[in-house]
């Protein structure tokens, strides 16, 4: 009876042997070119996209703030090398800072124009260039153009000097072992800016350029993918609910929230920008003048209605990056997942942190994300591909970061985050720069 008994135990132990080791056949099987020795092949790896990745904050490509990017906390805590192309101040455009908490915060931005790179002679591996779509990461290469977006093309791409690259051309010359793809971003971003979703690229364009991109990756470099998604453009600290500009607008006229929204044809629901934020100071003034006013623009304000075709078509793009990538046996990282995590806040350091305007979250631009934000981001990119590729990399420490962070709540000032508070006009005008990219 005994000897019949270990023999069943181990058939049952030989069948769980062989589930086991199918099971990590078919999660890893087609990734197990990109490990050398057990281990993820990161010797090579170069990141490409657009200001997310390149470590914008602030308004500002800037050398100081670009370390505290997702790129290289993820280089960290692998353990791998990565090489920013480091901006010399003031920045590039020049950074924004805070002046006072309010509310209503103030916010400026430095004097001064940047004298370049930091490091003109060294091959950068991160190739994200702020305001690129997929379309430009593809065929968008440095010039000798003067618009703000050809000069921050160049400032990133032109070097080490007579570099003609794209930053798709350039992440094939450099021969990855792992390639990190965030892109797809500013072909959203405008229809916040403009107030239109139809400044966003048509599905058709993203779905031809995103296949190209995914394609040339695979078959030119035959590096590991990780391609993040993008989140919901509608929910960035940015855009300020009209319900926050009816409040304030109430305070500084005296007249009700009701008579406001007739007044400036907006409700809740809606959100304000840059332009609609400039409307509505004009409009108190001509209501303190006894002058007639004008509803906002379609331009200034992006409808509850809107926000629902900007949602929508973000989740459309996001289909195709997650059916493009994963035809390549590329990773795909929920970063729209994980900022929708992040919209009822996050408690670090016995502090909630929000994405509300100087909720700890977002930097001073109200687009780009704080040193905890990114600290997130990164760890969003470390947990999955642990999970992917069954690795162990830590997380970043987001405590230890926050702590540290300018932006963080209790470091600008105990409770400042509490009360909703809107993004200074200077701060979103210096976003819509961003934003606009090339013009499209």
């Amino acid at each position: 009876m005994l000897s019949s008994f270990i023999r069943r135990y181990s058939v049952l132990l030989a069948s769980a042997a062989i589930v086991v080791l199918i099971g990590l056949t078919l999660a890893c099987g087609s990734y197990s070119k990109h490990f050398v020795g057990g281990i993820a092949n990161f010797s090579t790896t170069v990141f490409v996209g657009d200001s997310l990745t390149a470590g914008f904050q602030n308004g500002s490509l800037l050398d100081t703030q670009q370390p505290n990017g997702w790129a290289p906390l993820v280089a960290k805590q692998a353990n791998f090398k990565i090489t920013l192309p480091l901006i010399a101040p003031p920045g590039a455009p020049a950074v924004l800072k805070l002046v006072s908490v309010g509310p209503p915060p103030v916010v400026q931005q430095a004097s001064g124009t940047t004298s370049g790179r930091d490091n003109p002679t060294e091959q950068p591996t991160d190739l994200a260039v702020p305001g690129h779509t997929v379309h430009d990461l593809l065929n968008y290469g440095p010039t000798l153009g003067t618009s703000s977006e050809d000069i921050i093309t160049d400032l990133v791409l032109a070097f080490p000097l007579g570099n003609t690259n794209t930053q798709a051309q350039e992440a094939v010359a450099l021969k990855p072992t792992a390639l990190f793809i965030w892109i797809g971003n500013n072909d959203a971003l405008p229809a916040i800016e403009s107030g239109m979703p139809s400044s966003m690229t048509d599905l058709a364009s993203f779905t031809a350029d995103f296949t190209a991109l995914m394609q040339g990756a695979h078959s030119q470099t035959n590096a590991m993918l990780i391609v993040g998604n993008i989140p919901d453009v509608t929910q960035v600290a940015y855009l300020t609910p009209a319900a926050t500009v009816l409040a304030e607008a109430a305070t500084q006229s005296g007249l009700s929230t009701a008579q406001l929204s007739a007044i400036l044809g907006i409700t809740n629901g809606d959100f304000v920008n840059a332009t609609g934020l400039g409307e509505v100071q004009t409009d108190l003034q001509k209501l303190a003048a006894s002058q007639p006013t004008t509803p906002l623009d379609d331009a200034g304000v992006l409808t509850a209605a809107e926000v629902v075709q900007v949602q929508t078509q973000v989740a459309a793009y996001n289909s195709v990056i997650a059916t493009q990538a994963r035809a390549v046996n590329g990773i795909v990282v929920d970063i729209n997942g994980l900022f929708a995590s992040l919209q009822p806040g996050i408690t670090i350091n016995n502090y909630t942190a929000t994405t509300a305007y100087l909720g700890g979250l977002f930097s001073l631009d109200g687009i780009h994300p704080t040193n905890t934000g990114y600290a997130l981001v990164a760890n969003k990119f470390i947990d999955t591909m642990n999970s992917a590729l069954g690795l162990s990399i830590a997380d970043v420490d987001v405590a230890t970061i926050a702590a540290s962070d300018p932006l963080f709540g209790p470091n600008i000032k105990p409770g400042a985050a509490t009360v909703r508070q809107r993004i200074p006009l200077v701060a979103a005008k210096s976003a819509d720069v961003v934003m606009r990219g090339r013009a499209r």
